[in-house]
């Protein structure tokens, strides 16, 4: 995969990054880590609020203590000045604007508040209808819910098209953040007055289980908008909420208007006569379809090919379906962002107690839904540190890298939380030191990255450093030049690893150089690569649902870059740390 032509208008041409490191001799090794203070945490890096903060004021109040003006002699018969003390302007607050307003600000995980500064809104617009479905890497979901929850100040000239909270509760939807796309929804009521956005808010409540607010507003979009969508959705929730009569009544009008989907018809009637059999000749069910199936409880069949966060969370709930068939939908679900970790936490529990015996390192080479699960719940009930230690591994060994900085791994974060730097601990240092690193947790990563570092220096690590310490230097933790290069790649596993060890020296020196900004144009604004929001979507868009994972190494460095210009620099940071871990992931 590369950047195409329409991104590297934003992203510019890529210097010869990592070129001239690649080139240059072996590095010199430096005790580690540097001298002085640890860095600090950079701001931010802790767990994001959820969407629920209180919005962010836009208008700071004066500062206090201001030395009042001197008494004038002159008669008081002068015009009223809009100048206040000092000459600070004092103007009427103005109410946020509903069409940019969000929960999130600069103080509590979001942008600041000119992220759209000078960007023509017909390219916002654009942008933000790109943003992808079916996004996998954690990194990004973060960011783009971040930022599709930013109020923002402004926004471009141009003509307006569609409603951008509408907009973007739509593309909150799509990347799974059903909490973020309800919070817009409150603060703006034209949410629900595009049909799109109406749509997938509606769709994503239904099936993120708050079917009854979903239901409450079907009546009020049905008399706003006329497609047949609605009528359908209405007739759901009537045989939901046990109104056979009314839903046969919707049928028939819909035969009246001459809708063609017997599929759909056929299911409900079936749903209303409490029809039993297993659905049949269903392979791809249309939402409404799905919600049918739902509510008859009838068996579905193994072909049935359920996509997205919100359908997949729902098929988890099923309690008829088969224990390992709901362990994969919860898994997939939160994947997309559709469940939270104690959503999974709650299927993870319904696993019968394991025998920890089983769970072993040479079951973690053949993952499934369930050995996690097992994983889990025996990590929790495990008292002894060593043992509790050994399962830890297995559980790291048996996700990906999404995996473990996602919802999964944040259960596991919530067991490492709980071990104390102690011999028993020392073996899976590099683990819990990367499990940290992974989910932003910088402060506490530290401890567990020195006490990885002891081992390496007694030789008793076997490589499991040499995967660590380019995580921590992605976070600007450490420096990649403390580092000798023949010895890092020796420990990678030789020439094997030359490959890998090139792509991560590139995203370091990404990570590490900080380009010059774009001078402003002509009439003093912000160009095009350093609108803030502009660019952070154009690297959502590009790195897509493959993730930074699924990038080279050099288009990823220009993405990093472009980030960094434009003053991104933590979020460049979270993006390349994702891509390292990707790279260099722990051994058994």
């Amino acid at each position: 995969m590369t950047v195409s032509a329409d991104r590297v208008r934003r992203f510019g041409c890529m210097t010869a990054i990592g070129l001239a490191l690649l080139a240059s001799p072996v590095l010199a090794q430096q005790p580690w880590p540097p001298a002085g203070p640890p860095p600090a945490t950079p701001p931010g890096s802790g767990p994001a609020p959820g969407p629920t903060g209180a919005p962010l004021s836009l208008f700071p109040p004066a500062p206090a203590g201001a030395e009042p003006a001197a008494a004038d002699p002159a008669p008081a018969a002068t015009p009223p000045d809009a100048r206040g003390v000092r000459g600070v302007m004092v103007e009427e607050l103005k109410a946020q604007d509903p069409e940019l307003a969000g929960s999130l600000g600069p103080d509590n995980g979001g942008l600041s508040p000119d992220l759209w500064q000078g960007l023509p809104r017909g390219e916002l617009e654009s942008l933000i209808a790109a943003v992808p479905a079916g996004l996998t890497s954690p990194a990004l979901r973060d960011l783009a819910s971040r930022l599709l929850l930013t109020a923002a100040d402004g926004v471009g000239p141009g003509a307006k098209g569609r409603d951008l909270a509408a907009l973007r509760a739509e593309a909150l939807v799509r990347v799974g953040n059903a909490a973020g796309a309800d919070t817009l929804r409150s603060l703006a009521p034209a949410v629900l007055e595009d049909e799109d956005a109406a749509l997938a808010w509606l769709e994503m409540r239904y099936f993120t289980d708050d079917r009854q607010a979903a239901c409450d507003q079907v009546p009020v979009l049905l008399g706003r908008f006329r497609h047949p969508v609605w009528q359908k959705w209405q007739i759901v929730c009537q045989i939901v909420a046990g109104q056979p009569d009314m839903a046969l009544l919707g049928l028939d009008m819909l035969r009246e208007q001459g809708e063609k989907d017997e599929l759909f018809t056929l299911l409900a009637e079936g749903a209303i006569t409490g029809n039993d059999r297993p659905v049949r000749g269903v392979p791809d069910p249309t939402p409404t379809q799905f919600a049918l199936i739902l509510a008859s409880g009838r068996a579905f069949p193994p072909e049935t090919r359920i996509t997205g966060a919100g359908p997949l969370a729902a098929l988890a709930r099923v309690e008829s379906l088969a224990l390992p068939q709901r362990l994969a939908a919860a898994e997939r679900a939160a994947a997309l962002g559709g469940l939270t970790a104690e959503g999974l936490r709650s299927l993870y529990e319904a696993v019968p107690e394991p025998d920890p015996k089983t769970l072993t390192v040479a079951a973690a080479k053949k993952p499934t839904p369930l050995l996690r699960a097992q994983l889990i719940r025996a990590l929790a009930a495990e008292p002894a540190p060593a043992a509790k230690a050994g399962l830890f591994r297995v559980a790291m060994l048996a996700a990906s890298t999404e995996m473990q900085a996602g919802t999964y791994g944040s259960l596991l974060l919530e067991e490492a939380r709980q071990f104390r730097l102690t011999i028993g601990f020392a073996s899976v240092a590099p683990m819990v030191a990367r499990l940290h690193l992974l989910h932003g947790d910088l402060r506490n990563a530290g401890p567990w990255l020195n006490l990885a570092r002891d081992d390496f220096n007694a030789g008793k690590d076997e490589g499991a450093f040499a995967r660590l310490w380019p995580l921590a230097a992605a976070h600007g933790l450490v420096r990649e030049a403390d580092f000798d290069r023949t010895v890092w790649q020796r420990d990678l596993g030789g020439n094997a690893a030359r490959d890998t060890v090139d792509s991560v020296l590139i995203l370091l020196s990404a990570l590490e150089n900080t380009p010059m900004a774009l001078p402003p144009l002509a009439d003093g604004s912000a160009p095009p690569g350093q609108v803030k929001g502009a660019v952070l979507l154009d690297a959502i868009i590009a790195l897509g649902t493959g993730g930074p994972a699924g990038m080279p190494a050099m288009d990823l460095a220009a993405i990093l870059t472009d980030l960094t210009r434009a003053g991104l620099g933590e979020q460049a940071r979270r993006i390349g740390a994702e891509a390292i871990a990707g790279l260099l992931r722990p051994e058994a």
